[in-house]
């Protein structure tokens, strides 16, 4: 008797562990599905698939079946036997449950029979059908059998169906079927029926549509190819503002005519038009091929560009005239013709100019710049005359942001200043990537880059303004960042590389305008600096075959700059080339380092007749180590790190500050 009592009890321990076991774990226990199949009169039909996601099981002879080892979720529960209609629910398996007393009452197939199609035209037809039981229906057509458009589906249930379809291409060959959904919620199919559009004379769309305009007239002028055929009422032309349209008429009633003129269009709009046919019974063609045209001319409205019309397509020059404004949007793209095709004047040099008199906002972003540049086959520096602000522009609620401008003379020409520009790039321009004369307010680029142009940044004789001009690259320019005759100069943090004259070019009358913490190099070729006024020249990494230039009157400041001179190629650190004999006193030389030549060397500091300049204070002679290595390379890397790994230089300049463009660390 104690033994029992011993089983017992570990009986029920076992027990108590397993359930415990079950309750910790964390999969959800399976479920399963009960239920029976019947037609509509009850009978029950068996050897009827019921299916539950990827599970399948048939009835028994009592129509009855089971789906077990079910995932808790929920399920489409189709039930399908041959010569009935199939039968879905909806159906959730909760976790470890059964649900039970499903029931399918399957539909005679027929239940949805005597479909019919009449009054068939080139773009309508009707479509009739019955069932058996009142129900709501619809149609669903198309050129096959995925049936891609359907018509709405009844309000009220009845036996009777009857659909009226328009809008249907002509000479088209359709596929019909009628759907229906009873009272029990089961839906019905019928069978694939097929019917033809009827033909209509010459019901195909006109060719050859095409816009453009004409000199003196700001309209667009659409022609098109005449249409020889018979049953001719007439064209439709449409025009919408955008590729998708919506298009609308640009008359009430057709024309005969091949050409139309759209004087409703303003300059600076980009417009779409397509054409279709109409037959002598006023059944519309298909449309034809989608064209769009920009108007160039004298904008007379605020015009608003966007990256969903791309390309904006500038055949001409357009003129954004006082008191109105053109805003460029992210990730517009312009495309500018090599030749203005409608200009006829013989003197003109009908290149393709924007000429902004009113305000211009380019709104770009890093990922998403506006794009601007030639549209040739072979684009090449010059092939449009640029962006010109002329002395009126707004250029105070004008910007320039996120802009890559390239093949124009001139990127951006301000002739009496430009607004703010950031983050923008000007790339293979004739002239100059940005060109600036006679500013009326302050003259702001930064970050932005000038890429093989002649001059880089060219800004001069903006008297009573500040030019400033900061974290700037100029690459494969002949001259770099030039900055002279202007009110006050500021040239900071730039990097300027593989120029072929000048990486800067400086000569401002202030004793304030300076060029601090620029990196100038590599550059094998020309002079780093041209000093022309008296502008600071500060902490600077120069590499040329010439550091700083003194030329003309230039009396600058030269302090704390690091000159890289390679020995073997002959490069001199600072030379003076001006215009009157040299003075000591007239010139401030102090803590530069020109590496690469010893402190006795005549070359470090030098006149124009290769004699040694007197009056240098504290000329330093050391070879810094650059985390780059050595940069006297035969062929530069513009990747090259000319940043200090820790060297003498550190505190080694005027008034105890590092020498160079970089902080030592």
């Amino acid at each position: 008797m104690k033994h029992r009592r011993t089983i017992v009890v570990f009986c029920l321990v076992w027990a108590l562990w397993g359930i415990q076991g079950c309750l910790s774990t964390s999969s959800p226990a399976r479920g399963g599905l009960r239920g029976v199949v019947t037609d509509i009169a009850g009978k029950p039909l068996g050897g009827t698939r019921v299916t539950a996601g990827g599970t399948s099981a048939y009835t028994d002879s009592s129509g009855a079946f089971a789906l077990d080892d079910l995932e808790p979720q929920f399920y489409s529960v189709i039930a399908e036997r041959e010569g009935y209609e199939p039968h879905s629910r909806e159906v959730e398996v909760l976790s470890g449950t059964i649900v039970e007393n499903l029931l399918f009452a399957l539909v005679d197939k027929g239940a949805l029979y005597g479909l019919g199609i009449s009054d068939v035209t080139s773009s309508e037809a009707t479509v009739s059908f019955y069932t058996r039981e009142a129900c709501t229906a619809w149609v669903e057509y198309g050129p096959n059998t995925l049936y891609e458009s359907s018509s709405a589906k009844t309000a009220t249930a009845t036996t009777f169906h009857q659909f009226a379809l328009t809008g249907l291409t002509p000479f088209t060959t359709y596929h019909v079927r009628g759907r229906a959904t009873d009272s029990k919620s089961r839906t019905l199919t019928g069978k694939d029926y097929t019917f033809s559009t009827l033909y209509t004379a010459r019901g195909n769309p006109p060719t050859n549509l095409a816009a453009r305009k004409e000199a003196g007239i700001d309209a667009v002028i659409l022609s098109w190819d005449a249409d020889t055929g018979g049953d001719l009422a007439g064209y439709h032309l449409y025009r919408a503002a955008a590729a998708a349209g919506p298009f609308v008429p640009v008359a009430s009633a057709p024309t005969l005519n091949t050409s139309y003129t759209d004087t409703a269009v303003m300059p600076g709009e980009k417009v779409y038009y397509r054409l279709t046919r109409v037959s002598g019974a006023g059944e519309e063609s298909p449309p034809g091929q989608v064209v769009s045209f920009l108007l160039p001319g004298a904008a007379r409205s605020n015009l608003v560009w966007t990256a969903a019309n791309n390309p904006y397509e500038l055949t001409g020059d357009l003129w954004v005239r006082e008191g109105y404004s053109l805003t460029m949007t992210p990730g517009v793209v312009v495309k500018v013709s090599s030749a203005d095709q409608w200009d006829t004047d013989a003197g003109s040099d009908r290149k393709v100019e924007l000429k902004i008199s009113g305000t211009l906002a380019i709104q770009g972003l890093a990922a998403e710049p506006v794009v601007i540049t030639s549209a040739a086959g072979n684009p090449r520096a010059g092939d449009w005359v640029g962006i010109t602000f002329d002395p009126i522009a707004n250029l105070g609620t004008s910007q320039i942001a996120g802009l890559h401008l390239s093949f124009a003379v001139d990127g951006i020409r301000g002739e009496k200043g430009i607004p703010a520009i950031s983050g923008s790039t000007f790339s293979n321009c004739s002239d100059s990537g940005i060109e600036c004369t006679g500013a009326r307010q302050d003259v702001t680029i930064l970050g932005s880059t000038a890429d093989g142009c002649v001059a880089g940044f060219l800004l001069a004789t903006n008297t009573d303004v500040l030019v400033r001009v900061a974290s700037c690259t100029a690459v494969r320019c002949f001259t770099g960042i030039v900055s002279r005759n202007n009110g006050l100069s500021e040239i900071s943090g730039n990097t300027v590389q593989f120029w072929d004259v000048a990486g800067l070019d400086l000569g401002n009358p202030s004793v304030q305008s300076r060029a601090v913490r620029n990196l100038v190099a590599p550059g094998p070729h020309g002079i780093a600096v041209i000093l022309r006024g008296k502008d600071e020249l500060r902490r600077n990494t120069l590499q040329a075959q010439t550091g700083v230039e003194i030329r003309g009157t230039g009396r600058g400041t030269i302090r704390s700059n690091l000159i890289l001179a390679d020995r073997s190629q002959g490069t001199t650190g600072v030379r003076y080339n001006g215009d009157a004999a040299y003075a000591a006193a007239s010139h401030t030389i102090a803590f530069n380092d020109v590496w690469n030549l010893t402190a006795t060397e005549t070359r470090r500091y030098v006149d124009a007749a290769g004699g040694a300049l007197t009056g240098i204070a504290n000329p330093v002679a050391l070879d810094p180590q650059l985390q780059g290595g050595s940069p006297f390379t035969e062929t530069p890397n513009a990747a090259f790190d000319y940043r200090p790994s820790g060297s003498n230089l550190k505190g080694a300049g005027y008034n105890g500050e590092d020498i160079g463009a970089f902080d030592v660390p």
